[in-house]
C-alpha cells in the first residue's frame, strides 16, 4: 500500500496537489492501482 498524498506530503516536505499529481501520473502509467475503499498499492510486477 502507498500512503496517502497527505502523509507523502508531510513525509517528503512537499505539497500535497504535488503529490496527487504524482500519484495520478503513476496511476496513468499502470505503476500503480487504485482499490476503492483500500487506498492506493503498487501494481504487481506481472502487470496485473
Amino acid at each position: 500500500m502507498i500512503p496517502t498524498p497527505v502523509r507523502l506530503a508531510e513525509e517528503y516536505g512537499i505539497a500535497v496537489l504535488t503529490a496527487r499529481r504524482a500519484m495520478r501520473e503513476l496511476r496513468e502509467r499502470g505503476l500503480i492501482i487504485t482499490v476503492p475503499g483500500k487506498g492506493p498499492f503498487v501494481t504487481p510486477a506481472d502487470g496485473g
